[in-house]
């Protein structure tokens, strides 16, 4: 177990052991989420592994927001003067 210590605009130095481990490298891209109080970080494998974050129970699914989204920017686009 390491510890590191998160800096002023968020950044936290991943000890050497640690990306040893795990495989991270420089330039890599990790995964980073919240789960249950904890933080879980594991190298990315690819653009599709990505998820959007996880909704509050009475937040509305992903699949609405994304849509509503892109009503709204029709929307906008429609009323934009030519």
């Amino acid at each position: 177990m390491s510890t590191a210590k998160v800096y002023s605009k968020g950044q936290v130095t991943i000890p050497k052991a640690v990306r040893e481990a795990a495989g991270i490298g420089i330039g890599d891209r990790v995964v980073i989420e919240a789960r249950g109080g904890e933080v879980v970080m594991h190298r990315a494998r690819g653009v599709l592994e990505f998820q959007p974050p996880r909704a509050a129970p009475e937040a509305r699914p992903w699949s609405e927001v994304r849509q509503a989204a892109r009503e709204d920017r029709t929307a906008r686009r429609a009323a934009e003067p030519s």
